[in-house]
Parts: C-alpha cells; structure tokens; sequence
C-alpha cells in the first residue's frame, strides 16, 4: 500500500476542505440491503471517517482502518457512534476474522492499495453474499458564479489547470501516473479486474458545494500531489536559509499559482480570494461485487468440514 496523507497539515486541510460523502452513496450502493441492519462493515483506508459515518447506520458493528495515525485521531474525535471502532490496520492483512464482514467499503482508497492482495483478503473475509464496495469521486468542475462569459469555457480553464496540477509530479512518476489514470478513467479498469462475476459499476451520484477561491486553494492543499511536490522542492532548497527557502516554497507552491491563473482567466483579479464563488460539482462513481460460494470455497481455509458447516450456517442465516 502507498501511504500518503499522514502528515498533520495535510489530515487538517483533507477534513476542512474535502466535499464530505452524501448519504445517498450509502442508500444507493447498499440497495436491498439498506432495509436491514447488518451484522459488520469493515471500511478500509477510512482516513478521517468520511464514508464510515454514512454507511454505518445500516450495521451492528463497524470496524475502520488505514494505517495513518493521524487520520485514525481525527475520525475519532469526531465519532459519536459507539459500534464504531477505528484501529490502525492495512488494506493487504485485513485485521479480521475469516467469513465476517457482511460489507466492505474502500472510499478513495482503492488506487494505493496492492489490490492483488487486497483482494484476495477480501475473499477471506466476505461473507458468501457479501458485498465489496469501492468509490471515489473525480471530474471536478468549478463553475463561475455571477461571472461574465461563457460559463462552460471558464469552467473548461479550471479543469486544465488542474490536470496541469496533478502532472507536477505525475509526469515524472510513472508508479503515480498509473494510479491517477485508474481515477481519471472512473475505475473502469477496476471494474475489469474485480475477482467477482456479480459486479456493477456506477456512476450517477454527484456532489456540490458553494466555494470560494479559499476553499479551492484549501482543496488542492489536501491533494496528495501537493504534498508531494512541495517535500520535494523543500528537499531540493535545503541549501537556502529558512527564509530564503520560505520564500521559494511560497513562489512555486501551486495552489497560490492555480488560484492565481484562475482568477486571470476569468477576469477577477482585483477581488480577494473570499470574494470569487463558484460552484464545485464533484462526480462519484465505483464499483459493487458481489461474493459467491464459488469464490469462498476457492479462498477457504479450513481444518475440516465441521468448520465448514458452522461457517455456512452463519452465512445462510445471514443471507438465505
């Protein structure tokens, strides 16, 4: 698994300025399951608890992991459900028990896990019937509000400059490149390489907020890419004086030049930050399978049938 947002800075900026998940993502990717109240969800790569908090309602007990620390702290201080748990734990060694989880949930996660492995801890884990989860969001638009010109063309600006955004360190990483793709493409290529013959992709839920150009500055704060970028040309300006470096930094840091080119392109260079809005409309999508007896046998690990027929009984009573 590739480990990024863990710093303390960028877990801030994730909770503060993220588009937090709506509870229709839940009610829709759970379909009739929503009605009853199911035994375990584990969500993995859960950060600061975003999509924890709409799917756990529909369970008994939920357990969360990802294996930062500080975002683990923050979904806790904010969790007011008590069969909720939040524990450091790894997308590759699933802390759980074989055949207990009625759902799995991956919420922009799924891109910097291994998924071979995570995969094949899936199948240990998921109940025959049992559901794997995976979304994240992308397509992000800002629209200009109370501007004058072509909308969409304003809108089309944005868009370009942050995909020139993501190719600072895109462009140069091969590793990165491949994992910004699957994003890009709407997980297509997940939808291809998902183990289960049950299996649907979506893409029909989307979510809005009303921002200004702080929110936007702090939004491409909380992307991975900048995080990145910036340690790196920190690394690279070691030999200047604090502030020297400080200075730079503040020159190249691409939120201030996205911001910046912006508000160039749509004529609003004289306002402040706080006082540009926009709508930010951000796109869903994912992938749903579903987990059949062929593919528990396959992955089974067992000492003998009479373990075989109390896990079935569990599963049967759970489903059928």
């Amino acid at each position: 698994m590739l480990r990024f947002y863990e710093s303390n800075s960028i877990t801030e900026k994730y909770q503060k300025y993220r588009p937090h998940y709506p509870a229709q993502l839940a009610i829709e990717t759970l379909g009739d399951l929503k009605g009853k109240k199911l035994n375990f969800l584990l969500d993995v790569g859960c950060g600061g608890g975003e999509a924890t908090n709409i799917f756990a309602p529909y369970f008994h007990e939920v357990l969360a992991i990802d294996p930062s620390k500080n975002q683990l702290e923050e979904a806790k201080s904010q969790n007011k459900l008590a069969h909720v748990t939040y524990k450091q734990g790894f997308a590759e060694t699933l802390p759980c028990d074989d055949v207990s989880a009625d759902i799995i949930t991956a919420g922009s996660a799924l891109h910097w896990f291994n998924r071979p492995k995570f995969y094949k801890e899936v199948d240990r884990v998921l109940k025959p019937g049992g559901r794997l989860i995976v979304f994240e969001y992308w397509s992000f638009k800002f629209i200009p509000l109370n501007m004058s010109g072509d909308v969409t063309k304003l809108s089309e600006v944005a868009d370009k400059l942050f995909q020139n955004f993501v190719q600072l360190e895109t462009k140069n990483n091969l590793e990165l490149e491949n994992i910004y793709r699957i994003s890009s493409n709407k997980f297509m290529k997940i939808l291809d390489e998902m183990p289960y013959s049950k299996k649907r992709r979506f893409d029909n839920i989307s979510m809005e907020r009303f921002w200004s150009f702080d929110e936007v500055k702090g939004f491409i704060q909380s992307v991975d890419i900048y995080d990145i970028y910036m340690k790196r040309k920190e690394n690279e300006l070691l030999h200047l004086s604090n502030e020297e470096r400080k200075t730079k930094l503040l020159e190249l840091d691409p939120s201030e030049e996205f911001v910046r080119l912006l508000k160039e392109s749509w004529g609003c260079t004289e306002l402040e930050n706080s006082n540009v809005k926009m709508k930010a409309v951000f796109n869903l999508y994912g992938v749903i399978g579903k987990n059949s007896l062929y593919r528990y046998f396959q992955g089974i690990r067992v000492a003998g049938y009479r373990t075989i027929f109390v896990r079935l009984t569990d599963c049967f009573c759970t489903y059928y």
